[in-house]
């Protein structure tokens, strides 16, 4: 799934953002899959660009998040950053240290918090679970989370 440097690049201008060495390397790793906290992609940005700060890394992915191109969320006191895609909850799970993509519909949570007069900018939905003993159904939307 890791997009080209000419998608990601297409990507960031539709988004209405400069195409940057660092955004780039940034949506390079992200787009490979999975989840990614700020200092997992910082360890593997610096091995090519030695002199890229962890601030830099984290105002990026700020940034990015703040267009709709990322999505981020927190679990266990981690944030979390990943490729925005379809709506669907970020099942963590607890026994065996996966995150996991499960889609979700959202449209009935959108529905209410619409009619209360509110405009929603993002949904970021975090489940705790325990997954060891979960069966595989045909697909499987298990995505790696990256940790150390």
């Amino acid at each position: 799934m890791t997009m080209s440097q000419k998608e990601i690049a297409e990507k960031l201008r539709s988004a209405g953002l400069k195409v940057t060495p660092q955004r780039l390397a940034i949506l390079n790793i992200i787009s490979s899959g999975g989840h990614f906290t700020g200092e997992q992609i910082y360890e593997s940005i610096k091995k090519v660009e030695p002199g890229i700060s962890l601030s830099t890394v984290y105002n990026t992915l700020e940034t990015l998040t703040e267009y709709g191109i990322l999505n981020a969320f927190e679990a266990k006191g981690v944030a979390w950053y990943e490729m925005k895609k379809d709506d669907h909850v970020n099942v963590v799970c607890i026994d065996t240290d996966q995150i996991i993509d499960i889609p979700v519909d959202v449209s009935g949570l959108i529905k209410s918090v619409t009619e209360e007069g509110m405009k929603i900018r993002g949904i970021s939905l975090v489940a705790y679970a325990e997954c060891s003993k979960r069966e595989h159904l045909g697909e499987t939307h298990e995505t790696p989370d990256h940790q150390s």
